[in-house]
């Protein structure tokens, strides 16, 4: 095979693996983020409550003092016997040795 045809070919090898592995990756994301609205749907009706809102927020803007890399972090609005509550969660990403184990935190 002639050098620079030869050049061409591994470079649309390469462009074709990491154009699949970025699609594998956010699919993996994808998947995840369904998981994780899935266990908040169930953890939130076990306690009485129906899930209005599901919103991700940064860590300093919960009242989690600590958190790593492969956490996110959800704030919940829901409502149960007519008002409007707030819990949060710690999820675990699987995607970082840096991290905390999930956690849940309800209004008392």
């Amino acid at each position: 095979m002639e050098a620079t045809k030869k050049s061409k070919v591994m470079i649309l090898v390469f462009l074709g693996a990491v154009l699949l592995l970025g699609a594998l990756g956010y699919y993996g994301m994808y998947v995840m983020g369904k998981e994780h609205v899935a266990v908040i749907q169930e953890a939130i009706a076990e306690k009485g409550g129906v899930v209005e809102n599901i919103m991700v927020v940064p860590k300093d803007e919960s009242p989690f003092e600590v958190s790593g890399k492969g956490n996110t972090i959800y704030k919940i609005d829901y409502r149960k016997d007519g008002k409007t509550l707030t819990a949060w969660f710690r999820s675990d990403n699987q995607s970082s040795i840096i991290k905390e184990n999930e956690e849940w935190i309800f209004p008392e």
